[in-house]
């Protein structure tokens, strides 16, 4: 098995500490935080900056996380996606990163999830697109309040993108939480629509009560919270799927507390889960 560090654990680093932090803890990979990556561009770093500091650390970029806003409707906000897209697709071709993560939120909110489908789906075409022209796929992740969440809706969007370089990654807090899909559901999907993988542990709110701030429900560390998490990942085994393994949590206080605690914690935790890291990258 094979292990990334998301940027997600270490929110408060930039870029090139993630990388640091990366190795030093016994990660193989870096899953990209987004927002660091801007800073790092706008700073007047470029991409071979990246990739030398990632090659010299020997450490391999698995996705970057992420695009959000691809189900807006108006043309404005769809333009600065696509802007966006464009330049983090050359970055991400530049330095070796096969995948970026998109997500949905709550622009379509009131219209039906069939709509919400529709559209979505629309500006991921122009998405794939673009990112086809640089050997780029993507991961889409639909957040456990947001009207595509449910697996059952993502195959409907993956159906509607119509495109060969769009797949998914299995974010196992965010299944649980809105009740989308079951281990039993995991085991039956096509290991090559699962592009990568995020182990988050947590709670959710009781059936029929309403969402609170993310944070409230994502602070764990693996193992901490309310998820059968072992299940969850003999699911996700048993479709063969063999690539990258992320651990994500949303914490004020861990993300305040040694990094290198942090990482390691979360590391040990995925291999107790899902088995010793391969040699091989």
């Amino acid at each position: 098995m094979r292990y990334a560090l998301h940027g997600m654990c270490s929110l408060h680093n930039n870029i090139v500490s993630d990388i640091r932090l990366a190795k030093e803890t016994g990660y193989q990979g870096l899953e990209i935080h987004t927002d660091k990556l801007w800073r790092y561009i706008h700073a007047g770093f470029t991409s071979q900056d990246l990739k030398a500091r990632l090659e010299k650390a020997d450490i391999t970029p698995t996705a970057i996380d992420i695009i959000g806003s691809v189900e807006a409707s108006d043309k404005a906000t769809q333009q600065k996606v696509f802007k966006e897209v464009e330049i983090l697709c050359a970055f991400a071709q530049d330095i070796g990163a096969p995948t970026i993560q998109l997500n949905a939120f709550e622009a379509l909110n009131g219209l039906s999830v069939e709509d919400n489908i529709k559209i979505t789906a629309q500006n991921i075409q122009h998405i794939a697109d673009i990112g086809k022209e640089h050997g780029i796929r993507f991961q889409y992740e639909g957040a456990a309040w947001t009207p595509i969440a449910k697996l059952s809706d993502y195959f409907r969007l993956y159906d509607a993108v119509g495109r060969d370089n769009f797949g998914f990654v299995l974010d196992t807090w965010h299944f649980w939480a809105s009740r989308g899909a079951s281990p039993e559901d995991m085991a039956k999907i096509d290991k090559s629509l699962i592009y990568n993988v995020h182990l988050s542990d947590g709670k959710r709110p009781a059936n029929g009560q309403p969402w609170v701030d993310e944070k409230e429900l994502r602070g764990y560390i693996l193992g901490e919270g309310d998820i059968p998490l072992q299940e969850w990942v003999e699911a996700i085994k048993s479709t063969g799927y063999d690539g990258f393994y992320s651990g994500e949590f949303l914490n004020d206080q861990l993300w305040e507390s040694d990094h290198y605690d942090i990482a390691e914690a979360m590391l040990n935790g995925m291999k107790t889960l899902v088995g010793p890291q391969s040699a091989s990258k």
